[in-house]
């Protein structure tokens, strides 16, 4: 009876180091960790030897504990340095582990520290496994949750685009129902059956099943409960950027934000969330078109055709009048938790970096693969296009522009009729298109907390009409219907807005809640003009002709690439991030003398000194262009007013806010703002006048207020 319950033994050791060597590799996989099979099953096989010898004598892990305990108090009193070290060692791994789990994109220096903590991560990562698997299956007996350990492992690798974590979920199952069937049958006690019978039964069976499920289909759509889906992902807002997370349902453009989906089931509630989902390096804030659409029926916006080009050599010609004069500029885009395939332009691209495929009339872009993991560099055009250029020009009603004067048979009369009186005095066609852009804009609220809209009822006549209220797809989708009911072509386009410039630096954080929808419209000569509807941002034109949106050069593209940062799996990285780290652990160790204590703080208030003399030469500097002075003396107002009890909301646009602020009885406040938005919003140079103004208002009205009246 001995031998036999060994034999079970042996064959339980075997099952443990295999579930962990297949739970290892995937869980590797999704680190980008390229580690030797081999390594893992020696490691696996020494780790579960070692943790069951240890797990059935409790009173050797309370000895190695006390040993532990008194170590290192000897250490903390005998040879602080010592521990420090340790510590600062510890605090710099958990650092870069932190980092390493959590960005798509490296900082400067990374791969040196990665390639110092890889041997450490993977022993310590297939440490951990062994130490669950055995715990689970050896001590506590229960197979069932050794097997839930490893699914659930598996799913959520899965879930985050983990592709071959389905494959060795599907091993997993099958050795976890071997596993069970050797266990239960080593509780049967007979002894008469064959153990090596029960094996082959119990593989073959597993092979079968497992055949089955990696031959079934797994590009069916899943089941959606929307009201359930909506409560999940309140709940747990982070899965939304999961597989099958929020997204246009049954494409493979999908991208995740917070608005449910653009296109499709238009109205109803929304919330917004601060999740990074990219970064884009760049000299200006401009809108990132991701798709276009051109109809709209059943409250719905969908494409009626689509023509699938490859890109060639990832050049585009203008879209624009020869006569146009234009200058090339360039963004670098870095995904952080985007799902997506599509590739972010703005109008219009003139190159990416990037494979692929486009739509010859929108130049919408996705790459050829399923998901864009690494930065991109995209290069686009700025035409030099006025106010007045748009006056003197007209819109376009050719054949090719049929698609983007549809709207549905049934939209109510009184829709084309509000866009007739709206439009009855003007005589161009720019004129009416800003006639009913600042009709929107001046008419409308904005507001996020929005009923659906009513069974039966046409989406942009429920918001014009009764509910008045509403987010961008409201106020771009009714624009967009009430042009085409006057005879101009007008599309509904989605993407992101990106955010006033940083005071310094040129990188935007983009987060979820900068998600957007605006409209384009054609003319003869400037091709595809972007308007703002949207009450919150300001209009891409000002009232006043002349208005720039560009500034002419020549039509030859910019080849300075500029610093591009580097994804994970580039080994060229410098030793930036290295030095930053072990200067932190420097300044962390235990001096032993008073002397040491009095050398760090006069090196620190030197450094202080020096850091402090280059940012007041950096300010001064940066302070030289008016642009920048201005923005930076209107964020020193809001963070002064802030304190004051007067802090901006995320969601207050600068105009509530500035209302807000002179109630409170800071007079002139509206010409702060007024200058701030022409800028931000208009790309208007502030004058110095502007700059000495701003700068007087501060000292003059925010810096003497001692409280608020």
């Amino acid at each position: 009876m001995k031998i036999y319950a060994k034999k079970f033994n042996i064959f339980e050791y075997i099952i443990n180091v295999i579930l962990s060597v297949i739970l290892s590799l995937s869980i590797f996989v999704g680190l980008n960790f390229n580690v030797s099979i081999f390594d893992i099953i020696f490691l696996s096989s020494v780790f579960v030897v070692l943790l069951t010898f240890l797990f059935k004598r409790p009173q050797l892990i309370i000895a190695f504990l006390s040993l532990f305990i008194l170590v290192d108090l000897y250490y903390f009193y005998m040879k602080k340095d010592v521990l420090t070290k340790v510590v600062v060692d510890i605090d710099r791994y958990i650092n870069w582990l932190y980092i390493y789990m959590g960005e798509t994109n490296w900082p400067d220096g990374f791969s040196q520290l990665t390639s110092r903590y890889f041997l450490t991560t993977a022993i310590l990562g297939i440490f951990v496994v062994a130490l669950i698997i055995t715990f689970l299956n050896s001590i506590l007996k229960s197979y069932f949750l050794t097997m839930l350990f490893g699914v659930l492992v598996c799913v959520f690798q899965w879930y985050n685009y983990v592709d071959k974590a389905y494959i060795y979920l599907i091993f997993y199952v099958a050795v976890s129902f071997i596993n069970m069937s050797i266990n239960y049958y080593q509780k049967a006690g007979n002894g008469k059956a064959s153990i090596v019978s029960l094996l082959i039964i119990s593989m073959v069976f597993s092979s079968i099943s497992t055949a089955i499920a990696y031959a079934l289909p797994k590009s069916f759509q899943p089941v959606v409960w929307k009201s359930m889906n909506d409560k999940f992902y309140a709940t747990f807002p982070f899965t939304k950027t999961w597989r099958n997370g929020v997204g246009n349902e049954g494409t493979t453009t999908t991208f995740s934000t917070d608005f449910s989906s653009f296109s499709q089931d238009l109205g109803g509630p929304n919330s917004v969330s601060d999740q990074i989902v990219m970064r884009v390096k760049a000299d200006e804030s401009t809108y990132l078109r991701g798709e276009v659409f051109d109809t709209y029926e059943n409250n719905r916006w969908t494409n009626s055709e689509i023509q699938h080009n490859f890109g060639n050599d990832n050049y585009f010609p203008p879209a624009f009048s020869k006569g146009i004069k234009y200058t090339i500029k360039k963004l670098e885009i870095y995904p952080v938790a985007m799902n997506t395939n599509i590739i972010f332009s703005p109008w219009q691209p003139y190159h990416v970096s990037i494979n692929n495929i486009y739509d010859k009339s929108s130049l919408t872009l996705i790459s050829m693969g399923r998901r864009i993991k690494n930065p991109y560099v995209v290069e686009y055009y700025k035409p030099d296009i006025s106010a007045k250029d748009l006056e003197n020009d007209k819109a376009v009603t050719s054949d090719d522009m049929k698609r983007y004067l549809q709207y549905p048979d049934n939209l109510p009369e009184r829709v084309k009729e509000l866009a007739l009186s709206i439009t009855k005095d003007k005589k161009t066609d720019y004129d009416k298109v800003k006639a009913i852009e600042q009709y929107l804009r001046n008419t409308y609220k904005y507001n996020l907390d929005v009923p659906e809209t009513p069974h039966g009822r046409d989406f942009v006549d429920y918001f014009l009409f009764d509910l008045k209220q509403g987010y961008c797809t409201y106020f771009a989708t009714s624009m967009v219907i009430m042009l085409r009911t006057i005879g101009i072509p007008a599309r509904y386009v989605v993407g992101f807005k990106m955010p006033p410039p940083p005071i310094f630096g040129d990188n935007y954080d983009i987060e979820a809640s900068y998600a957007h929808a605006w409209v384009e419209v054609h003319f003869q000569n400037s091709g595809w003009v972007t308007f703002e509807p949207t009450a919150i941002y300001s209009e891409t034109f000002s009232q006043a002709a002349g208005a720039n949106i560009g500034t002419p050069s020549s039509t030859q593209p910019n080849t300075n690439t500029g610093n591009v940062a580097i994804p994970k799996t580039s080994v060229n990285q410098n030793k930036t991030q290295s030095n930053i780290v072990k200067n932190q652990a420097e300044n962390n160790t235990i001096p032993r003398r008073n002397m040491y204590a009095t050398i760090v703080v006069l090196i620190a208030i030197l450094i202080l000194a020096i850091v402090a003399a280059i940012k007041y030469v950096l300010l001064r500097k940066y302070l030289g262009s008016n642009k920048n002075a201005y923005v930076y003396y209107y964020n020193k107002i809001l963070k002064r007013l802030g304190k004051r009890g007067l802090r901006k909301d995320d969601s207050e646009t600068t105009l509530e806010y500035q209302e807000r602020v002179m109630n409170a009885g800071f007079k002139d406040f509206d010409r702060v703002t007024k200058v701030y938005n022409d800028l931000v919003y208009g790309n208007l140079e502030p004058s110095k006048d502007d700059v000495a103004y701003i700068k007087e208002y501060l000292k003059r009205n925010i810096r003497n207020r001692k409280s608020l009246a």
